[in-house]
């Protein structure tokens, strides 16, 4: 195929990527305008707001947490996958303020472990991470960046989140999007993981059992 072809296909690809960002900016950041918010435990994040975190949440839980990151102004950093499908999102996330690392459990790992190394030997610097992504399978954690925050004795903290009413969209991990006018509630861990014999099993039971809680907690009566 000639070159220049290419060239213009890739521009086009790149534009159209480029409108579907903003329009997704713009109804998530309508839909978000709208809700309430209840946060349990924040105390775990400002009482660590000087030194690193490694915060683990399951993909499913993306979108509200990255609306929070936004909402209340905590720095953080996210892994955001090469591909170009996740190109989208990735450019919402940096429109709120998440700075981005490049790469995946399964392209790029490299460039994590170096980037990610780098952030907590300055112990200043959080990062997010969807540790079943980027591809699955659901709520089944990969134990890669839990070992690298352990190499550097940054302490790993679980964090859930739901909302009273939400959709579901219909892809591996089936993402959820709060409706208009609903309560998102946001859940951190009261204590962090031990990290003594690190395993897969042992962090998906760490933050099931915050999801867990997070769900006891809304259907308590007042």
């Amino acid at each position: 195929m000639d070159f220049h072809i290419i060239k213009q296909q890739n521009t086009l690809s790149n534009m159209i990527s480029y409108l579907y960002s903003i329009l997704l900016k713009i109804i998530f950041n309508i839909i978000f305008i709208t809700c309430r918010w209840v946060v349990i435990n924040e105390g775990a994040l400002k009482n660590n707001k000087k030194n690193s975190l490694l915060i683990c949440i399951w993909h499913c839980n993306l979108v509200y947490f990255s609306q929070f990151f936004k909402k209340y102004k905590y720095p953080v950093w996210a892994i955001s996958s090469t591909h170009k499908d996740s190109q989208i999102l990735a450019r919402v996330l940096r429109s709120w303020g998440i700075k981005l690392i490049k790469g995946s459990s399964t392209r790029g790992w490299f460039n994590v472990i170096k980037k990610m190394s780098a952030l907590f030997i300055n112990k200043k610097s959080s990062v997010i991470v969807t540790v079943d992504g980027p591809k699955g399978p659901a709520k089944i954690a990969k134990k890669g960046s839990v070992k690298i925050a352990n190499k550097y004795n940054v302490p790993v903290l679980a964090a859930s989140a739901t909302s009273s009413a939400y959709w579901s969209l219909p892809s591996w991990d089936q993402t959820k999007i709060p409706k208009p006018f609903s309560t998102v509630y946001i859940s951190f861990e009261n204590h962090f993981f031990d990290q003594k014999n690190i395993s897969s099993e042992k962090i998906s039971e760490y933050i099931n059992r915050n999801e867990k809680k997070l769900y006891q907690s809304i259907n308590e009566p007042n």
